[in-house]
C-alpha cells in the first residue's frame, strides 16, 4: 500500500509541473544578435547571441531561463542557469532594448554591459 502511495504522490506531483507555465523571455527580446553586424550568422566568432523563449545561446555556451521578472526601462531580470565548459552555475542578466528594439543592453551583474544589436532576417 505504501508504494501504490507513494507512486500516486510522484504522478499527482509530476502532472502539476507539467502544467506550470515555463518562464519565457518577452519575444521582442528574441532573435540573433552581435556586436558587430559584419558577423551575424557567425558562429565561431564569439560576438553573438541567440534569444529563445527559454534559452540563450552564445557560442557553445547556454542559458536556460529559471525565471524572468519585468524591471524598468521595459527590460527584463532573468534568472538563469548558465552551461559552459566547466560546468553549471546560476546567474542573473537584465537585458534592455533601445526605442526602436535593435539595440540590446545585457548586464551581467559585477562584469561590464555588453551592446549587441539586432542581426538583419
Amino acid at each position: 500500500m505504501i508504494h501504490l502511495t507513494a507512486l500516486i504522490a510522484l504522478t499527482l506531483s509530476a502532472a502539476a509541473q507539467a502544467q506550470e507555465p515555463q518562464p519565457a523571455i518577452p519575444e521582442r527580446f528574441h532573435g540573433d544578435w552581435s556586436s558587430d553586424l559584419s558577423k551575424c550568422g557567425d558562429r565561431e566568432s564569439g560576438l553573438n547571441l541567440r534569444i529563445e523563449t527559454g534559452f540563450i545561446t552564445c557560442f557553445e555556451a547556454a542559458d536556460t531561463v529559471l525565471a524572468v521578472r519585468p524591471v524598468e526601462l521595459g527590460g527584463v531580470n532573468i534568472h538563469v542557469r548558465y552551461e559552459d565548459y566547466e560546468g553549471m552555475e546560476e546567474e542573473y542578466r537584465t537585458l534592455i532594448l533601445s526605442d526602436d528594439r535593435q539595440t540590446l543592453t545585457f548586464t551581467y551583474g559585477d562584469a561590464p554591459d555588453w551592446v549587441v544589436h539586432r542581426c538583419p532576417v
